[in-house]
């Protein structure tokens, strides 16, 4: 991810240039008021005033060349935090299905929020600052190296001492900002698993257990954050202690060099002046440089997370099916548990199967195989003459179309919802409406195909929402249709005329996994498949 967020580094070197044009009108505005307290002493007026009008003169440059440095500032963090998300979203969807599915989707919320949050407070801020202040920085040299090099030399080689024993102060701070980004990514995981487990924790009265064990990993979390604020403030301490020290060393210095006849009162304010704008910097780049520093467990971490491993490579491109699916005795296990042993069965082109059988039994995991989301343990899975571990997804997932309980509704027009942003003509949208029962729904709203759907469908019912979904396969007009229990949340009456219609398109392989079983059309599918014991069985 860290080098993703170079592409943010353009701004941030525009937000640098105008930061040296600020810095640079401050220290010539230095330079003039030195010039006008010389001016004074010599008791030359007419010089004293022409020094002040530069001075005002400059002084009215510094806001608008502020105010721009502000403005770029605004436009690198944009830029940054959404290049990050984008990035990060990005290479979600670059993963393979089985590996998503494998992981824990707390692990993604956790980084997403939490380890992102501090990526932008501690490495995008960060940076930021410490290429400003060593813009402010030079400029401070270059100003007193103007009056005094001695003086500038001093400074620099009591400044970079401070620096050094900050950045050594700053080491354990990465360690710490480590460990406390797993102690979240494992808060954010006990969050999800016992809000999915509500129900159970309330009626088996465990909401006692559950917040014990949720205060223990909140105290854990805040012990670790106590622990890095404790060590920041050390740092923040020992900083203002080292430069403070240096300012008053700088002082004396300049003072004895005054005493000496080798600076002018203008001089010695100067230096006194730029002096501080030399350490401040220094101070805050010490300050921030740890921080950055810290981001390194972040960014790998996240980097572990959005690993994509590939297991097998996919060199085949397919198209319309021709002659089937087969499973060649086929065996699968999730880990160590297998699910199916050995099974051998086939989807011939344009037949209906309808897939049975207990809970657990192994229904979904033939969906999955079929959908390609995993590869087999054992033996093959054949689409035509291919195996289908060869072949690459983005050609397979066009020529099948899904149909699932669980349904995505996105917050846009029911139009869109349906054709997922792609292009149909208007007759291939209304066919499938008609066949998934959606007529009715849609003939009730004034805005038809463009009326809004909201939060994944809360203004409407499961029972649409599962419509949507059925006209949504459909409409795809792929060469294979799978559902998974997609009838379940439909009325009866509706399920069985959608089943139908979908048991008589012509020349599509359909698949079905239900436990809604008609009468009426289970003797129109052509081959009924029993899951049970890790086995498929013909009845």
């Amino acid at each position: 991810m860290r080098k993703q967020l170079k592409k943010a580094y353009p701004f941030l070197v525009l937000a640098a240039i105008a930061g040296i044009a600020v810095y640079s009108v401050d220290g010539l505005v230095s330079i003039q008021i030195m010039k006008a307290i010389d001016a004074v002493m010599s008791k030359d007026k007419s010089l004293m005033f022409d020094h002040i009008k530069t001075m005002l003169l400059l002084a009215g440059v510094f806001v608008p060349t502020t105010l721009l440095v502000a403005y770029l500032k605004g436009l690198y963090k944009r830029k940054a935090i959404v290049t990050a998300k984008a990035y990060y979203i990005d290479k979600i969807f670059d993963k393979e299905i089985n590996q998503f599915q494998a992981e824990n989707t707390a692990l993604y919320l956790s980084a997403l929020t939490n380890d992102v949050s501090n990526v932008e407070m501690n490495y995008i801020d960060g940076i930021y600052e410490v290429v400003l202040n060593t813009m402010n920085f030079i400029v401070g040299i270059v100003v007193i190296a103007y009056v005094s090099p001695i003086a500038l030399a001093v400074g620099i080689l009591l400044g970079l001492l401070g620096l050094v024993v900050s950045v050594v102060m700053g080491k354990p701070l990465q360690l710490h900002q480590s460990h406390r980004s797993e102690y979240y990514k494992d808060y954010t995981i006990y969050i999800k698993e016992f809000l999915g487990a509500f129900n159970i924790i309330k009626s088996n009265n465990l909401a006692d257990k559950v917040s014990n064990d949720f205060y223990s990993k909140s105290e854990k979390i805040q012990e670790k954050g106590y622990i890095i604020d404790k060590i920041v403030s050390y740092i923040s301490a020992t900083q203002n202690f080292i430069m403070m020290s240096i300012m008053y060393g700088l002082l004396a210095f300049s003072v004895w060099m005054a005493l000496k006849g080798n600076l002018t009162l203008g001089g010695v304010i100067l230096i006194v002046n730029n002096m501080e704008k030399i350490m401040f910097p220094l101070m805050q780049i010490s300050e921030w440089l740890p921080k950055v520093q810290s981001t390194k467990g972040i960014f790998k971490r996240i980097d572990e997370i959005l690993d994509k491993n590939v297991d097998h490579e996919e060199t085949l491109s397919v198209g319309e099916l021709n002659d089937g699916l087969s499973f060649d005795e086929v065996s699968f296990s999730y880990d160590h548990n297998a699910v199916l042993d050995e099974v051998v069965f086939e989807f011939d082109k344009g037949k209906k199967y309808l897939i049975v059988g207990p809970s657990g039994g192994g229904k979904s995991t033939i969906l999955k195989l079929t959908r390609k989301y995993f590869n087999p343990t054992r033996g093959q899975i054949k689409y035509d003459a291919f195996d289908l571990k060869n072949v690459q997804k983005a050609s397979y997932f066009k020529q099948i179309s899904n149909i699932e309980q669980a349904v995505f509704i996105f917050e846009d027009t029911l139009r869109n919802n349906l054709t997922l942003y792609k292009q149909y003509d208007d007759a291939a949208i209304e066919e499938a409406i008609k066949n998934a029962g959606l007529s009715d729904f849609i003939g009730k709203s004034e805005d038809g195909l463009e009326r809004m759907l909201y939060d994944n469908g809360k203004n409407i019912s499961g029972g649409e929402k599962s419509r949507i979904a059925i006209a949504r396969g459909l409409l795809q007009n792929a060469n294979i249709l799978i559902l998974d229990e997609a009838f379940a949340s439909l009325d009866g009456h509706v399920a069985r005329e959608i089943e139908e219609t979908i048991l008589n398109l012509n020349g599509v392989t359909v698949v079905n996994v239900s436990h809604v079983l008609f009468e009426q059309t289970k003797e129109k599918y052509d081959k009924i498949f029993l899951v049970k014991n890790k086995k498929v069985y013909a009845i």
